[in-house]
């Protein structure tokens, strides 16, 4: 297989992490390490030419460098905020033009990939303006494009996403397209139509950068080189995405880990989640916001006590009763509760024992416990505890869909 994608180094504040691989890099690992031939083509400094060649080796793995002034950095706070790049606009570089069968195409940031395949998966990765799978000249004689809910509205021109998915056939010929919804799963768009969606799998950690890589490489390697259905295939790179999630081990194989695998069921209709939380300073409401934003970009409907009822400016008892009114209509309107625990505000603390009474599911983020701090949350129905943002906001959504 051919796989055209960026080397890119990737760093995370918290969790800590500090890599080098970009979507073409473990993409191509991934598959090499999965027993198939793969020809990696990506832009690289020359002095980096031989660490890229050490760093990511594998006996299946070929590389195909080409040079280009250096190497893009992508630092992200926690693995749900957007990155921050570096340099912000890199100098473009030649055109890498490729021909083959199986081909698996990322959107680089200082370059583009002409392919021409047989079986081609392209994933634009870019999702304020993805680019057009034609735009630079690539054929496919059947083509999968991989997007996020995002992208495929920008790139289908419309706010209707079974609309975007036609304009997008139409327009890139596209034969199959996967719409990817975070924690909702992948839904699975064959001749412009819905033919299934696949659901995500559960895992005790989330670590997401990177796995929409995995879930390319998984796809392209399920569909174009073991020939499963475009459904079968994405359930398999779910389940795949799931396993690195939780161990960030780029891998497309299927074993019998990720055949034990849970989907994550939903049960509801529709779904709220209620941020308990103090914000009564700068690095507290920080978090919220955090929260706020990583809950919009999975698209799940969320209450915020700072955003809806407000801060108390005047201590009055009719001030107080009208506030707390407000966010406890709120707490009863919400099927899952996002508790910020560090620091023991006595407001969550009231707020998760109120959600626990009403059986209303807690999932509580606390990365700085004292003892004896989560007994209560730790031997309740239903709460659960996460020291990581993001595999604390996932467990979240999952638990909010959950009767």
């Amino acid at each position: 297989m051919i796989v055209a994608g960026g080397y890119y180094r990737e760093i995370c504040v918290a969790p800590e992490h500090d890599d080098v691989f970009g979507s073409g890099g473990r993409a191509a690992l991934a598959l090499a390490l999965g027993n198939v031939d793969v020809d990696w083509h990506y832009y690289c400094p020359e002095d980096k030419f031989e660490t890229a060649a050490i760093s990511l080796a594998a006996t299946k793995l070929r590389h195909h460098p080409v040079r280009c002034s250096e190497i893009v950095t992508f630092k992200y706070f926690h693995p749900l905020s957007k990155p921050v790049f570096s340099p912000a606009n890199p100098a473009p570089n030649n055109k890498i033009t490729l021909k083959g069968g199986a081909i698996l195409r990322f959107g680089f940031m200082e370059g583009t990939a002409e392919v021409h395949g047989k079986k081609v998966v392209f994933d634009p990765q870019s999702p304020n303006d993805p680019e057009r799978f034609g735009a630079n000249g690539s054929t496919a004689e059947v083509l999968a494009i991989v997007l996020n809910s995002r992208e495929v509205l920008a790139l289908g021109q419309v706010g209707d996403e079974l609309e975007a998915i036609r304009n997008i056939r139409t327009q890139d010929g596209a034969d199959i397209i996967l719409v990817k919804a975070g924690a909702q799963g992948c839904r699975v768009y064959v001749d412009g139509e819905l033919a299934g969606t696949v659901p995500p799998y559960r895992t005790d950690r989330v670590y997401k950068v990177g796995s929409g890589d995995v879930f390319s490489a998984a796809f392209a390697y399920h569909w174009a080189e073991m020939g499963l259905s475009p459904l079968a295939a994405a359930d398999a790179a779910s389940r795949c995405v799931a396993r690195y999630c939780d161990r960030r081990l780029p891998s497309v194989v299927l074993d019998d880990e990720t055949a034990a695998l849970q989907p994550v069921v939903t049960t509801r209709e529709s779904a709220k989640i209620y941020i308990a939380g103090p914000f009564f300073t700068m690095a507290e409401l920080w978090l919220v916001e955090e929260t706020c934003l990583a809950l919009n970009d999975l698209g799940v409907e969320f209450f915020s006590p700072y955003h809806e009822a407000g801060i108390i400016r005047e201590h009055t008892i009719e001030e107080i009763r009208k506030t707390v009114d407000a966010d406890l209509k709120g707490l009863n309107d919400c099927t899952a509760v996002f508790a910020i625990l560090d620091g023991n505000d006595p407001g969550t603390v009231f707020e998760v024992g109120y959600a626990v009474q009403k059986g209303i599911p807690v999932v509580a983020l606390s990365q700085n416990p004292k003892q004896g701090d989560q007994t209560m949350i730790k031997g309740s129905e239903r709460c659960a505890i996460s020291d990581d943002f993001a595999s604390a906001v996932y467990r979240c959504v999952w638990e909010s869909w959950r009767e």
